[in-house]
């Protein structure tokens, strides 16, 4: 048995809202507004949506801090 535990409809949860939009906050440059540091494109998507941040996306921050 796994460690996981999935709880449905979790705000921490990814999904496809009504629009269309995965509902991650994905995190941009200002020279690449339109590509998130995970790579996915994120064109037309909402500025600082309530969402959870992109793990990925995080991390690849973290990163250039350093």
């Amino acid at each position: 048995m796994s460690g996981t535990t999935t709880v449905p409809d979790s705000l921490n949860k990814p999904r496809i809202n009504g629009d269309g939009f995965e509902e991650l906050c994905h995190i941009v440059t200002a020279a690449d507004p339109d590509t998130a540091l995970c790579g996915k494109d994120v064109t037309g998507y909402p500025w600082n949506p309530p969402w959870p941040v992109c793990q990925a996306c995080a991390e690849m921050a973290a990163g250039r801090q350093n």
